[in-house]
């Protein structure tokens, strides 16, 4: 990990000049001469985007930093392949005695078959002993569930179910989720369930990524899910972010969790796991993550990982109108930028808190008087 900071610390000038990666926190230049930096420019407006295909597309070893930039691209993919549209972070999965939707959620997902699989999860509910599970396929207008493709009953509490592989899905429609307890608590009751449902990629999609994860993960095949052997964190690390990228979230989460689960995992896996819970609209366990990351990251003295994930935060507790907590967190993040002399970031940070205070005060004026 010490050779990935190191990477990082080289590399985040030469991607922060690229229109993909202007992430704030990758703006210093102070690591990188003039002379470097001209010819960066000049190689991208020459020849375009290509001559740095192996910047976008990564090396294992440079995964952490990849992962970085990555997180920045939040909200910048739109679904409008379908014809519909994403409208930033979801408000969602912070009723624990709901069976909110984990995953498959507010994602695009690859065609199950034997190849592909994957994994319905939802919140476990106290007291619940089974669980039937829908899916449901929507009008084509996407203004409500339409067709029930396929229900099934669990034997037990467990919160979870394969995926069936035989259900039929097409390109152009959007998919939803519907878990049920046997008190008949539904998952619709969920503040984001009606953003929360999934669609899947179309045909020419495909090639285009199983390109990028053969770049970052070279030798491992697209339908692959890197468990076999012990692969490195950054090998992991990269290929969640193509699929975090491709706001494929429902694949990105079984990598990202399986590494969490180490000993070793370090803050920036916490991080990549919280941003794409918060990417999936479900607040509270991004919120988990981002403090597993905060926690991590404070005790290796990371000052950097600490004032991302400390905006990181903010933006959760924003988006739950929390604005206090959000504020707290971006006076914590500033100080943190104000020792790394990042005066950009600090900038960028005041015109933030100026928002989430006005915010702040025209919440109280709307609130009743008591």
């Amino acid at each position: 990990m010490l050779q990935c900071l190191k990477i990082m610390q080289l590399r985040r000038p030469l991607l922060s000049r690229l229109p993909l990666f202007r992430s704030p926190q990758l703006r210093s230049e102070r690591y990188v001469s003039l002379p470097q930096r001209q010819l960066v420019l000049a190689l991208t407006l020459v020849l375009g985007l290509g001559v740095v295909e192996p910047i976008l597309n990564p090396p294992a070893a440079a995964a952490c930093f990849f992962w970085q930039a990555c997180a920045r691209q939040r909200g910048r993919a739109s679904n409008t392949r379908a014809g519909g549209k994403r409208t930033g972070r979801i408000i969602g999965g912070n009723d624990a005695s709901l069976p909110y939707v984990i995953s498959p959620r507010n994602a695009w997902i690859q065609q199950p078959d034997q190849n592909q699989s994957y994994t319905i999860r939802w919140n476990a509910v106290e007291g619940a002993n089974s669980y039937t599970v829908r899916i449901w396929r929507w009008t084509l207008e996407r203004d409500r569930p339409e067709i029930v493709l396929w229900e099934r009953m669990t034997v037990d509490n467990t919160p979870s179910l394969p995926f069936p592989e035989r259900v039929s899905l097409d390109t152009g429609y959007y998919y939803s989720i519907e878990v049920v307890t046997d008190t008949d608590v539904s998952s619709d009751l969920d503040e984001g369930y009606y953003e929360s449902g999934f669609q899947l990629l179309f045909e020419e999609d495909y090639e285009e990524l199983r390109s990028q994860l053969s770049n970052v993960t070279p030798g491992v095949s697209a339908e692959s899910t890197l468990t076999v052997g012990d692969p490195t964190e950054e090998a992991i690390l990269a290929r969640a972010g193509v699929f975090f990228l491709e706001e494929m979230y429902a694949d990105a989460l079984p990598t990202l969790q399986s590494l969490a689960e180490r000993p070793t995992a370090s803050d920036l896996v916490y991080t990549a796991l919280g941003d794409t819970y918060s990417q999936s609209g479900l607040n509270q366990l991004a919120i988990d993550a981002y403090q597993q990351a905060l926690t991590l990251a404070m005790a290796d003295a990371n000052v950097l990982s600490e004032a991302t994930v400390r905006v990181n935060l903010a933006d959760v507790y924003a988006t739950l109108g929390l604005f206090e907590d959000a504020l707290q967190q971006l006076s914590l993040a500033r100080a943190a930028y104000g020792q790394l002399e990042e005066e950009t970031e600090i900038d960028r940070l005041d015109r933030r808190i100026d928002i989430i205070s006005n915010r702040l005060l025209r919440s109280g004026e709307e609130s009743p008087t008591p």
